[in-house]
């Protein structure tokens, strides 16, 4: 015997109008391309120790970006790139160059395609600057920043970072920031940065769009130098501009063995054209109020211990289980705060948002809430209705017992699981 379900008609004519709706707006909204790519190019010189900036403009060129944020560009041989890439695209390049500090012969330099609205710099402290060019994309001004951050120390660039998101933040989004950092993503520059901007690799790392090349496995961490310290950056609402894809290419001739600046990894196997490798985003900036806009959310679901309410929870270095410390003494950070792993089901980002778009909530038994921060995302190819969340515990030393966490997302609210939390 065959049994059916069935619906009232007036549920199926809703149906088919949401349907009819949204597949209106779809197609109404419209966009336009925008590809921005970053490098710190070294003076031109490649690992073979000879300076060629013919073979930077070829680079450039095959990789055929809007925008460009070069880093350790002497301004003398300025003419000699731009030249060289007017020639290989057809096209004639706008540039805006900013001295690291008056006097000194290097620093950032931004080409584009388009014509410059406005530019402008800032002089950071020790010795560091920021260029920003201002464009028209589809209607929508974007601001452009380049730069590149001390190298020598983690409290010099946090006082950089400060100066940078105080400037940059008196400029309309959207805004992109881009760069050598010298830092990695899980530093207090970082993570400060992160505050004001997105990470546009993690929003493509998310979404699946995120690509290297096998030498250099995509993760969050893929190698601009020996780790991930190139970023390009963004502060744009959801339906002004969003990420669509994001690349770390193989820039290396493995037919010219003749390195001579080794870094000490699998890069190494052939001659790059400088010791970074480039970064490039592609970003889709929406030209009319029809852009998507975040849907509702189905509520996530945090996985847990079978036939328990405690939290799938693990140390994120030591890889052991609950009870856990809020500061674990070996640990990979400078801060010692422990982090923790998650798991849940259900945390499907949509393109633009982050890891900021998730909150993490942590009760204790006093009745003392914490927002515990997700500093990392990972969704594995083989399993991706599956998602691990990396998140900080609070760094109060009192807490004692079960922590209460819940997971949101765009307002849904997942059920809620415990973790034992020890004090000292």
């Amino acid at each position: 015997m065959r049994t059916s379900v069935r619906f009232p008609l007036a549920i199926i004519l809703c149906f088919l109008a949401l349907s009819f709706f949204v597949r209106h707006k779809t197609q109404a909204a419209t966009s336009v391309p925008l590809r921005v790519l970053s490098w710190n190019i070294q003076f031109g010189q490649g690992t073979d120790g000879v300076t060629n900036y013919d073979r930077i403009a070829t680079w450039l060129a095959r990789m055929n970006p809007d925008l460009i944020a070069l880093c350790e560009m002497p301004p003398d041989s300025i003419p000699t790139l731009v030249t060289a890439l007017n020639q290989k695209t057809g096209l004639t390049w706008n540039s805006h160059f900013v001295p690291k500090a008056p006097g000194i012969a290097e620093g950032n330099l931004i080409l584009s395609k388009y014509s410059f609205v406005a530019v402008g710099s800032r002089y950071l402290s020790y010795t560091r600057s920021i260029a920003q060019a201002t464009v028209n994309v589809g209607g929508k001004n974007i601001n452009f920043f380049a730069t590149h951050l001390d190298h020598t120390s983690s409290s010099l660039r946090l006082t950089e970072v400060t100066e940078l998101i105080s400037w940059t933040s008196s400029f309309a989004s959207p805004r992109i920031v881009a760069g050598d950092m010298n830092a990695g993503n899980d530093t207090p520059e970082i993570l400060t940065l992160l505050s004001a901007y997105r990470d546009s690799w993690v929003d493509a790392l998310n979404q699946g769009t995120a690509a290297a090349y096998p030498d250099n496995p995509v993760w969050m961490n893929t190698r601009t130098r020996r780790w991930r310290i190139d970023y390009i950056l963004y502060a744009a609402d959801v339906t002004a501009m969003t990420t669509k894809s994001a690349n770390i290419p193989d820039t290396r001739d493995l037919s010219n063995t003749n390195v001579v600046s080794r870094l000490g990894t699998t890069d190494d196997a052939g001659v790059r054209p400088s010791d970074h490798n480039l970064v490039v985003t592609d970003f889709d900036v929406w030209t009319d109020s029809a852009a998507p806009a975040p849907l509702p959310a189905t509520p996530p679901v945090m996985l847990v211990v079978p036939n328990t309410n405690r939290a799938l929870a693990i140390h994120s270095v030591r890889f052991n289980r609950e009870p856990f410390r809020v500061r674990t003494p070996v640990n990979l950070s400078s801060d010692t705060r422990t982090r923790i792993m998650l798991f849940a089901l259900n945390l499907q980002l949509l393109p633009g948002e982050t890891a900021s778009s998730i909150t993490v909530r942590g009760t204790d038994p006093r009745g003392q809430t914490y927002d515990l921060p997700v500093e990392q995302i990972v969704k594995s190819a083989d399993l991706n209705w599956l998602t691990s969340l990396v998140v900080r515990l609070p760094d109060d030393a009192t807490i004692n017992g079960d922590l209460a966490i819940t997971v949101s997302l765009r307002g849904a609210v997942s059920n809620t699981v415990f973790v034992e939390i020890k004090s000292p």
